[in-house]
């Protein structure tokens, strides 16, 4: 009877165990780091691979250290306009695929990406 408890509850635990590992957040492992218009560098460790994210104070440069493609706007809401549809992966335009291990650097007369997502995948 003890051994059948035992194994029971191990069975449980295992269980719950997958199941929780199931409804977890899931984050594009590494680093994207940009710099502002104002030459300040930041780093996001492993950004969620399920939001939009703002860079406060926009990003001039911008370098994807981490596992997953990522997508910049130069709009605060992740949002492509219908004019970003045609211009998507230009710089300047509406928003910039920046695959993985790949950096970007500003352009002029372009305007600072101001928020970004992750396209996901590696994570």
């Amino acid at each position: 009877m003890i051994c059948r408890s035992r194994a029971g509850r191990r069975a449980g635990a295992v269980v719950l165990v997958l199941a929780a590992a199931g409804c977890t957040e899931h984050n594009a492992l590494g680093t994207i780091e940009y710099t502002t218009p104002g030459k300040r560098v930041v780093k996001i460790q492993s950004p969620s691979d399920e939001d939009c994210h703002r860079m406060p104070g926009g990003a001039h440069s911008v370098v994807n250290y981490t596992v997953d493609d990522i997508r910049l706007y130069t709009n605060a809401d992740c949002v492509l306009t219908k004019a970003g549809d045609d211009q998507s992966g230009q710089t300047g335009g509406e928003s910039f695929y920046l695959g993985t291990q790949m950096s970007v650097e500003f352009t002029p007369g372009q305007d600072p990406w101001l928020s970004y997502s992750v396209v996901g995948g590696g994570g």
